[in-house]
C-alpha cells in the first residue's frame, strides 16, 4: 500500500479470504458513513458488521481484520484532512467501467448503512443539501450505472458522479461533525 493509501485489489482479496460479508468498496463506504455519523469508529461494532460469523482465529480473518483496521485509520485521517484529500476506494481506472460502476453503487450502499448504523435517520436534523445528497446516494446505490463500454461520455459521467459523491461525503461530514476548536492545554 503506497503512501498509506489503501490498495483496492489487496483489500478486496483479503476480505474475500476472510469471508467478509462485503467487498472493499462497500466496506470503505460503511466506514465513511459511520465516521460521518458518529465522528469516531467503534471497532467492535464495525468489525461485527464486516465479518459476521467467521472463524476469528483463522489467519485469513486476522489478515482481513488488519487490512480493514489499516483502512479505517487511513479513512479517519483522510476524511478530516483537506490536504490528504479523501477519495473513494474503488477499482482503478484500468478495470472495466461496468465493474467500477457496480463498486460505486456498493460504496454508496455501504455509506448509507454506515450513516444509519451511526444513528443518522430521516429524523436527524440536517440541511436540505445533506438530505438531497442522501437521496442521491440512495439512487446511485440502487440504480447502478448503465454503461456502454465503448462510450467515452459514460467514462466522463462516471468520473463526475464519483467526484459528486466524494465532495458530498465531505459536505455531509462537515455538516454532521463540525470541526471543534482544538482543546487548549490548561
Amino acid at each position: 500500500m503506497q503512501h498509506g493509501h489503501p490498495d483496492y485489489l489487496e483489500l478486496e482479496q483479503a476480505l474475500g479470504r476472510a469471508e467478509a460479508v462485503a467487498g472493499a468498496a462497500e466496506v470503505h463506504g460503511l466506514l465513511c458513513g459511520l465516521l460521518c455519523a458518529a465522528g469516531r469508529l467503534d471497532e467492535r461494532a464495525w468489525l461485527g458488521q464486516v465479518f459476521a460469523d467467521v472463524d476469528n482465529r483463522s489467519v485469513a480473518f486476522q489478515q482481513g481484520r488488519a487490512a480493514v483496521q489499516s483502512l479505517a485509520a487511513w479513512t479517519a485521517t483522510a476524511l478530516n484532512d483537506p490536504v490528504l484529500g479523501m477519495d473513494l476506494l474503488l477499482p482503478d481506472d484500468g478495470q472495466p467501467l461496468a465493474e467500477r460502476a457496480a463498486a460505486l453503487g456498493e460504496w454508496c450502499q455501504g455509506y448509507l448503512l454506515g450513516l444509519a448504523a451511526g444513528g443518522v435517520s430521516q429524523d436527524t436534523l440536517m440541511t436540505e443539501d445533506v438530505a438531497e445528497l442522501i437521496r442521491d446516494f440512495t439512487e446511485i446505490s440502487g440504480a447502478g450505472f448503465d454503461v456502454d463500454a465503448a462510450d467515452d461520455d459514460d467514462e466522463v459521467a462516471f468520473t463526475d458522479v464519483v467526484e459528486y459523491v466524494r465532495v458530498g461525503v465531505l459536505l455531509i461530514n462537515d455538516e454532521l461533525q463540525p470541526l471543534q476548536a482544538a482543546p487548549r492545554l490548561q
